[in-house]
């Protein structure tokens, strides 16, 4: 839970490190410290993952179930970031039985990040997350009830895919290290942003492969395997390549020690495996030509040969564009071109690897779960985990040559970092098993990981009524959630004020490309509010008349403060910019 995107996550890291510390002399001064109870709640715990079953359902349900507590202090999710945005559009389009929209009228007004608007009016995105998002938005209400799902199935999807290489206690065990660490206050559970459905994907792939062992288990493995690589290649496809190339290497060296099952692996694995494989690039295809017009161009190749991002890997060439239509577009362009550039300097690439696995375990591992990973060398020796530490190294290669991290990309590899967790875990648990100080370190580790979601909720639900004297230790949660922003405070004020409403964004120069405002929904006449650019006198006044029945107004988000201004005329939807003739000014108002 130490992964902040949008705040600076400094307070709750020396947080837990403080209770790391504590927990490892607590286990070293006091191995047998509260022994009875952690026996205790341990047979609880064996109980659970007696029956595969039920420790698989457990694996879902207890991230879902916490979460959905904390809603009364941790309410939905505000989308902050334009990937967030451009997800929502997707969702809302499928939610209205479409796979992508008609170009809507002045579309240069709605031009924004990762967002298509020729030859169709779509997200950039490949369609697996705008799906959960969409169930949650048809079926509950809000698309935030598909992340929430989402979350839960991955813990679920760990559980039995852990529970192929090791027993299924520690495979339980390891679906709630997830749900800890970054499956209950992470970001793929609090965003829109997605990850869940990649590593849920990964961990399909992951645990198909790893049951080839048996090859009574092969009628549905074959199924299994290709639903997971279809996922990938819906959410990530990069990372869906890495995983057809592990399937084929893996599955070659697994099947050749059946050879005499030749009719069984053709009948009742091959078979499935290829007609699953057609369906899911069939599919993708075609969803590629109703927005791209070409079913081999996805969504996002299209917006990146018109604006340039994403910039490629660092063994790639650079992507070019020579002209945009608005400065906040360039400058996001400019901003990814400058972190592709550091691949020319050797200090500014041994940085970018630097600041990238910080992240990394800021996300994934954290102060917590530090300890168990001084055995990781130990990990080479377990023949079960021996393969699959090899096929981390392609992943951690993918990671290592682009030029920017977010959580999501490694979704698809989340059930292998799991897995080294989980096996290190084993470990420490065994180390001095006379002294019981390895048995006593992972109690206490755990506990403390226990902890932090106490302290998460606990601190945001006493939050109003801490005095001044406890203020000062509200940042250690306070990177958990993310902060309000104005466009979200605009958007109440005129909710609150009946009517439909047009809004003109006017930044000022030099406003920077991550404070956007344009972001709209599928069918921007359904909504309430619709946010566009400013482009010319003409084009300003026509957008207004196509939208007749919508009051408009001026948002002017970089004044100080900010400006909100109904506009009454047409000649004053004219002079928005303020940089047109009195000719021009009456031409556009006519």
């Amino acid at each position: 839970m130490t992964y902040a995107m949008f705040l600076s996550s400094h307070h709750l890291v020396k947080a837990l490190e403080v209770l790391t510390a504590l927990a490892i002399v607590c286990a070293l001064t006091r191995p047998r410290w509260g022994s009875a109870a952690f026996a205790w709640v341990e047979g609880k715990f064996r109980a659970i993952a007696a029956h595969r079953v039920r420790a698989i359902a457990a694996a879902g349900a207890i991230p879902m179930a916490v979460r959905f507590i904390m809603l009364l202090w941790y309410p939905f999710p505000q989308p902050i970031v334009h990937d967030e945005f451009s997800y929502l559009l997707q969702a809302d389009t499928f939610a209205h039985g479409r796979l992508t929209n008609e170009t809507p009228p002045y579309w240069q007004h709605f031009e924004t990040e990762y967002t298509l608007l020729l030859p169709t009016y779509a997200s950039q995105y490949e369609p697996a997350q705008g799906l959960i998002l969409a169930a949650g938005q048809v079926v509950f209400g809000h698309p935030w009830w598909g992340v929430w799902l989402s979350v839960g199935i991955m813990c679920a999807v760990f559980c039995w895919a852990l529970a192929e290489v090791m027993p299924t206690p520690w495979a339980l065990f390891g679906a709630l290290l997830a749900a800890l660490q970054f499956g209950i206050f992470g970001i793929w559970m609090n965003s829109y942003f997605g990850g869940a459905v990649s590593a849920t994907a990964g961990a399909m792939v992951f645990g198909a492969l790893a049951s080839l062992r048996d090859a009574s288990r092969w009628r549905w493995m074959g199924v299994v395997c290709a639903s997971g690589l279809g996922i990938l290649f819906a959410t990530r496809p990069f990372e869906g390549v890495i995983w057809s190339g592990v399937v084929l290497i893996y599955g070659y060296v697994i099947l050749r020690r059946h050879p005499g099952a030749r009719s069984a692996l053709r009948r009742e694995l091959l078979i499935p495996f290829f007609a699953v494989c057609c369906l899911s690039g069939w599919l993708l295809a075609f969803y590629n030509w109703r927005i791209t017009g070409k079913p081999a161009v996805p969504p996002y190749l299209e917006y990146r040969n018109v604006y340039g991002t994403p910039q490629p890997f660092w063994w790639q060439g650079p992507i070019k564009i020579a002209h945009f239509n608005y400065p906040e577009l360039r400058d996001n362009y400019l901003n990814q071109r400058r972190l592709y550039e550091m691949r020319n300097s050797i200090g500014a690439m041994l940085l970018a690897e630097r600041d990238r696995l910080r992240d990394f375990w800021r996300f994934f591992i954290g102060p917590l779960l530090t300890p168990a990973l001084l055995f990781i060398a130990l990990l080479y020796r377990d023949r079960k985990i021996r393969p699959w530490l090899f096929i981390s190294l392609a992943f951690i290669a993918d990671k290592a040559t682009y030029h920017a991290w977010f959580p999501a990309q490694n979704g698809p590899s989340t059930i292998l970092v799991l897995l080294i967790v989980v096996q290190c875990w084993r470990h420490l648990r065994a180390w001095q098993r006379r002294r019981h100080f390895g048995l006593a370190m992972s109690r206490t580790l755990m506990a403390g990981l226990a902890a932090t979601v106490v302290i998460g909720g606990l601190g945001r639900a006493a939050e109003p009524a801490l005095g001044p004297a406890f203020r000062h230790i509200v940042p250690i949660w306070e990177s958990l959630y993310p902060p309000k922003r104005l466009r979200d405070d605009v958007t109440a004020k005129l909710e609150s004020i009946p009517g439909k409403h047009l809004v003109f964004v006017k930044y000022a120069p030099g406003h920077c490309f991550c404070e956007e405002w344009v972001f709209n929904l599928a069918d921007p006449r359904e909504q309430r509010i619709v946010y566009i650019r400013t482009e010319n006198a003409i084009n300003d006044v026509g957008i207004a008349r196509t939208f007749s029945d919508f009051d408009v107004w001026l948002m002017e988000p970089d004044a100080r403060p900010y400006r909100l201004s109904r506009l009454t005329s047409m000649e004053e939807v004219a002079g928005i910019r303020g940089d047109v003739n009195e000719d021009e000014r009456k031409l556009a108002s006519k």
